[in-house]
C-alpha cells in the first residue's frame, strides 16, 4: 500500500483551514491566540458536555425509557421505606412539623 499522498492530502487540509474564512473558527493550533478562542472553546466543550449528560439523563434517570425496571422497583422501596422513618421520628417527637414537611416534600415522587 502507498501512504505516499497523504502528507500532500494533510498538507492541503490545512491550508484550507488557515484561509481567511476559517480564521474566526475557535479551534486552531493554539499558538499565540488571544483568550477569547480559548474562553471559546471551553464553552463550546462544556455546551457540548451539558447536552450529553442531559440526553443521558434523560434516557438512563428516573422515569426514563431505557432505565432498568429493576432500579425503578428499588427506588419506588427505597422511598417507602424513607417515608414510613420520617413519619415514625414525626410522630416520636424527634423532628419538627417543619422539618416533617419539609423531608416529606424532598421524598415527593
Amino acid at each position: 500500500m502507498d501512504f505516499s499522498h497523504i502528507p500532500a492530502f494533510l498538507g492541503g487540509f490545512f491550508d484550507f483551514m488557515d484561509s481567511p474564512q476559517w480564521r474566526a473558527w475557535p479551534f486552531n493550533a493554539g499558538y499565540g491566540e488571544q483568550i477569547l478562542p480559548a474562553v471559546a472553546r471551553l464553552l463550546f466543550v462544556t455546551l457540548i458536555m451539558g447536552v450529553i449528560l442531559l440526553f443521558l439523563r434523560l434516557l438512563f434517570g428516573p422515569g426514563g425509557p431505557l432505565r432498568d425496571k429493576e432500579l425503578e422497583e428499588e427506588a419506588r422501596r427505597e422511598t417507602e421505606r424513607e417515608r414510613a422513618e420520617l413519619k415514625e421520628r414525626f410522630e416520636k417527637g424527634d423532628i419538627t412539623e417543619s422539618e416533617y414537611q419539609v423531608g416529606m416534600k424532598r421524598l415527593k415522587d
